[in-house]
């Protein structure tokens, strides 16, 4: 399921990519050839304008009467000559005819030297306007955007602020040079303004022109819409919302940012044309994808735009329709995977459960077995239950484990880990199960807490010692006595109860059937609490080799440290069968070291002639220490109030 949602996703997100890909180049396409008609059409509109006053202003009659009017010193006497009268009836029937509002006949000075309206006659045109004239007097004929009659002129005369297009054309004296420039104006209300226009309602396309101040010059396709929501005048400016929903900008025009398209068309820097593909807001505040293209010579940039949820209309589709086909996909593997999860599920509670006893969570693990808290099926009685590792499990090593667990369930002292059951899973898997113990082995205990004293150690070694004594007696030595194996619980209200615990090492040394798994012995032996004599020969192990490990032990829970060490297991080994072992110092036994450091140097004596000859020899030791010096339970209880929560010990039972 998991990999058909991986590969389901994957595929839509490849297809997603691919389309968005593909609508790009769809809609680059579209804008570009949109923009190219619709720029062309303006440009040849420009260029008719333009060579109309091109011709008109090649005519012998206004060449003569420019040529006159220009030679006036005086602009009243050029308003009072009889040639502007005759210019005028000459450009009368074309402006009729081709619906211009005004012709200005301007000189180099930027007098009016005739006009239509003859009141205008003798008034200057604006700086601003002259620097547009400049490519005229040098020969070329110019068309000029849209402009309101107070840009125009420097002063206004009795023509109204009407926004009027020019086309400007040299008049030329007989030798060739320019004397004025002849103009006709248009009212840019009219043909101009509709010239980009689009009627259509089946598209959201919107093709309009503005100036380099980013104001519309054409008629905007919305323009009745946003007049009725009270947008006022409009350019090419982003007013920070939807105007058609009822957005409404609090800075005035002017201090808008401009269009994400007239930015990047007004920059100097940028190309002559662009394509924006990633969606902006427009003079609408709606966000759209757009193209531009700026006209030559007329300061004019042409814009074509269409609404991004309509250029990307198919893009929304498509998540929709993959989230429906993943839908059904997962909907039908789910139906066919049910019986099949309900198949795992068995297998795992069957996987979890090992014999009686339902597994919870592991707790513990060594080199050949796990060890997992359970729970009896029935009883519900907390367990902990030991599982030898399958791959692991050769005949000989099985055999261990066998004898471990038959070894360990007859003995039945209250300091040793007690065994309930013992068997093999269904499909194959060796357990025991043996008591839960709440508690810590004595490394973790000194590892955190450090050297303990005395007279809790001499505790904790009776306790081992009664453990080892059952051993003992019965023929039997444990031969991995080491910290590790040495728990120290809280059982039964009791505190720093002692349980021995892993007898997989262990021995019968008298009797029949005592065959030795040597090989085993070599690999899972602690040397730093092995005697000299199984460091020989693993399989040499009596009574006194658990008495030498038991020293150590002893050494290292008064200390806090191995009575050996060593950055190799090879450098300890010499250690211990070579280098005397060190003394206890007198500070770790407090008032008991007269007979502590006695004691555990015999332990640790290299020849095993030299250590007690029997577990009780060490015990009645520890007696009269516990006699001069005992650790009680109050003082055991308290301890454990105080140190339990840092011993991070999991509760049997979570609840």
């Amino acid at each position: 399921m998991l990999a058909a949602f991986v590969v389901v996703t994957l595929v839509g997100a490849w297809s997603y990519t691919q389309v968005r890909s593909s609508l790009r180049e769809v809609r680059t396409a579209g804008l570009t050839s949109l923009l190219e008609v619709e720029a062309r059409g303006l440009q040849l509109w420009i260029e008719e304008r333009a060579r109309d006053a091109e011709l008109w202003a090649q005519t012998a009659p206004v060449r003569e009467a420019g040529e006159r009017l220009a030679a006036h010193a005086d602009a009243g006497e050029a308003c009072r000559d009889h040639a502007q009268r005759r210019l005028r009836e000459q450009v009368a029937p074309y402006s009729a005819l081709e619906g211009t509002s005004a012709f200005n006949l301007v000189g180099r000075d930027g007098r009016i030297l005739a006009a239509l309206n003859p009141r205008n006659c003798g008034l200057r045109v604006s700086e601003a306007f002259m620097k547009l004239l400049a490519p005229v007097f040098e020969g070329r004929t110019v068309f000029v955007r849209p402009l309101r009659e107070t840009e125009r002129l420097a002063t206004v005369g009795a023509v109204a602020a009407d926004l009027l297009t020019w086309a400007e054309a040299p008049v030329r004296a007989a030798n060739g040079d320019v004397i004025a420039a002849l103009g006709f104006g248009r009212p840019a209300a009219q043909r101009f303004a509709d010239l980009l226009a689009l009627s259509s309602s089946e598209t959201t396309r919107d093709v309009y022109a503005f100036d380099e101040a980013g104001n519309l010059l054409t008629r905007s396709r919305f323009a009745r819409e946003l007049s009725a929501a009270g947008a006022g005048m409009l350019a090419a400016r982003d007013p920070g919302g939807d105007l058609l929903a009822g957005f409404r900008p609090a800075e005035p025009l002017e201090q808008r940012p401009l269009t994400a398209l007239a930015a990047a068309a007004l920059d100097a820097s940028a190309a002559q044309q662009g394509v924006l593909l990633e969606p902006y807001r427009n003079y609408r505040g709606t966000e759209v994808i757009g193209a531009w293209r700026r006209l030559p010579d007329s300061r004019m940039v042409v814009a074509v735009e269409i609404e991004a949820s309509e250029a990307y209309a198919p893009l929304e589709s498509l998540p929709k329709a993959f989230a429906v086909l993943l839908a059904l996909v997962l909907i039908a593997m789910t139906a066919a995977a049910s019986t099949s999860l309900w198949a795992v599920r068995l297998r795992m509670r069957e996987a979890k459960r090992v014999g009686q006893y339902q597994l919870e969570r592991q707790i513990g693990e060594g080199g050949m077995s796990n060890v997992y808290l359970a729970r009896h099926a029935l009883l519900k009685r907390p367990a902990a239950v030991k599982v030898l590792k399958s791959h692991l499990a050769t005949d000989e090593v099985v055999t261990r484990f066998q004898r471990e667990a038959q070894l360990c369930s007859q003995l039945s002292h209250p300091n040793t880990i007690e065994i309930h059951d013992y068997g093999a899973t269904r499909d194959g898997r060796w357990y025991y199960a043996m008591e839960y113990l709440r508690g810590v082995s004595l490394e973790t205990l000194v590892g955190k807490h450090g050297a303990l004293p005395a007279a809790r150690v001499v505790h904790l070694l009776r306790q081992a010692c009664g453990s080892l004594r059952e051993a003992h007696d019965r023929g039997w030595v444990h031969r991995d006595v080491k910290p590790s194996n040495v728990m120290v619980c809280a059982s039964g209200g009791l505190h720093d109860v002692v349980k021995l615990v892993d007898f997989g090492l262990i021995k019968k040394v008298r009797g029949p059937h005592t065959r030795d798994i040597t090989q085993y012995a070599k690999v899972l032996g602690t040397p730093l609490y092995m005697a000299p004599e199984r460091l020989r020969n693993p399989a040499d192990a009596d009574a006194r080799a658990d008495i030498y490990a038991l020293g150590a032990v002893a050494y290292y829970a008064l200390v806090g440290k191995p009575a050996f060490e060593a950055a190799t297991d090879h450098d300890i080994v010499y250690r211990v069968l070579n280098e005397p072992p060190p003394g206890l110092p007198a500070e770790a036994a407090g008032p008991l070291a007269d007979l502590l450091a006695p004691l555990i140097a015999s332990c640790l004596a290299k020849d095993r002639e030299a250590r007690p000859a029997t577990i009780d020899a060490v015990c009645a030791v520890l007696d009269r220490a516990a006699e001069i010096c005992s650790w009680t339970e109050d003082e055991a209880r308290a301890w454990w109030i105080a140190h339990e929560a840092s011993l991070e010990i999991p509760p049997a039972d979570p609840t």
